[in-house]
């Protein structure tokens, strides 16, 4: 626990006390995310950020101790949220977390609590063995607690098919259920074990379904026999964002969900995966036209909190162009503001 006192801009004393959770606090930080991100959603008036904190809750990693609030005369007035997730590194496993969201009430914004929150997180998580944070966020702010930019991507391939021969006879596709899961697991190890990034969804079947309205995840079989496991965004142009299967099934499972999507397997998509990995996949037979679309941006962070854990040297490289940034899938429960 921690207990800070200043003076802000306007010469007002706080008193600031930053500790973790409590389940008699969820009210009060569901509140606080909905003042702080009202004002981000200005057309439509939808906040997503306290139900994804719900959802994030229910991550078989999740930490109550790694999820902190700013109390001011026994009030909640922020919020941050540190998710620990197990991480492929360079073709290693290793324990990181994601941060996000952070949270303030607009009447306490700019007087710091937002800074104490987050390198008080910084603090936990490093001494509880988590190598590094990662985030999606402002350029300007992240910086200053030493997040280093343009870290991954969250882009990978357009693909174009066009499969005039498709037939849809005997293929079928259903929600996952348990015992999809080791199956599920191993193909996961199969497809991302040697990425230079990758995060584990987890083990459980709350993990790998479906967390929007918009969003669908299926198993994709023919002929009883599971070619793959697809989860994906429902709109005009198919957004996938995980995708599993055997190489030599990965051509008809792509081909099935333009058909179901579009009506016939022509269509474009987007996947979430190397252009190098799919053409792989794929090969040459002129059904498939392959785009890299991978693209880092600059408010795609990491923060190193171990120097000894490997993404140090995994961000030295990518910094000086050894090594392209990895493609990093967010869970399921990331999609729960996605609608159709």
């Amino acid at each position: 626990m921690i207990r800070k006192s200043y003076f802000s801009r306007e010469d007002i004393k706080m008193d600031i006390k930053i500790r973790s959770e409590k389940v008699s606090d969820y009210n009060s930080i569901a509140n606080v995310n909905y003042e702080a991100f009202l004002g981000w959603h200005p057309d439509n008036h939808f906040v997503d950020e306290f139900i994804l904190v719900d959802m994030l809750r229910h991550n078989s990693m999740f930490d109550p101790e790694l999820s902190l609030v700013a109390e001011y005369d026994g009030k909640i007035v922020g919020h941050v949220l540190f998710s620990p997730f197990k991480f492929i590194i360079i073709g290693r496993e290793q324990l990181g977390v994601a941060l996000g969201p952070v949270a303030v009430m607009p009447e306490f914004q700019r007087k710091g609590i937002g800074s104490m929150l987050i390198e008080e997180g910084h603090r936990r998580a490093g001494e509880k063995g988590y190598g590094f944070s990662l985030l999606c966020g402002h350029v300007e702010y992240y910086p200053r607690f030493g997040y280093r930019t343009n870290m991954f991507s969250l882009s990978g391939t357009d693909v174009t098919i066009n499969m005039d021969s498709f037939d849809n006879e005997g293929f079928a596709d259903r929600p996952v259920n348990q015992k999809d899961i080791p199956w599920l697991m191993e193909a996961w190890i199969r497809q991302h074990g040697a990425d230079a990034l990758a995060l584990y969804p987890g083990d459980n079947i709350s993990e790998w379904s479906n967390h929007g309205l918009g969003c669908r995840c299926a198993v994709v079989s023919k002929n009883n026999r599971i070619l793959g496991y697809a989860r994906y965004v429902r709109s005009r142009i198919i957004n996938i964002k995980e995708l599993l299967a055997n190489d030599e099934d990965m051509p008809e499972l792509l081909a099935y969900l333009a058909w179901k999507e579009y009506g016939k397997a022509k269509g474009k998509m987007h996947i979430a995966l190397s252009a190098e990995k799919l053409q792989a996949s794929l090969g040459n037979t002129g059904s498939f036209e392959v785009d890299d679309s991978r693209t880092a941006h600059d408010a795609f962070m990491i923060k190193v909190l171990n120097q000894e854990s490997p993404v140090a040297a995994y961000c030295e490289q990518v910094e000086n162009g050894l090594l392209k940034p990895g493609i990093l899938i967010y869970p399921a429960m990331f999609d729960a503001a996605e609608s159709n």
